[in-house]
Parts: structure tokens; C-alpha cells; sequence
């Protein structure tokens, strides 16, 4: 997945799925863990993910 389609996993998870904010807190975790670590790959964009409130 690219900038575009993690964005719209987790702003689909705050907005439409209204998934709590630990939950989606989880769910990025896991993402920059996979990003990060598995594939070396560091994530800057995400700073413009929408997060729950």
C-alpha cells in the first residue's frame, strides 16, 4: 500500500467506521511497525491522517 491507500484505511476507520481512539491508535501502531521495521520504510505523510476524537 502506498500514502494514499494507508491515509484512507485509517481516516475510513476514524470517519466512517468510528473505531475508538485506542483502536485506531492499534491500527497505526501496527502500520509504522510493518513500514518501519519489516520493510524499512519510514512514513512521514502520515502526519495528515485524520485521527478520532
Amino acid at each position: 500500500m502506498g500514502a494514499a491507500e494507508v491515509e484512507a484505511l485509517l481516516n475510513m476507520l476514524a470517519n466512517e467506521h468510528r473505531v475508538s481512539t485506542s483502536t485506531h491508535n492499534q491500527a497505526l501502531c501496527v502500520i509504522l511497525f510493518l513500514y518501519r521495521e519489516a520493510l524499512g520504510i519510514d512514513l512521514p505523510w502520515l502526519d495528515g491522517v485524520i485521527r478520532p476524537a
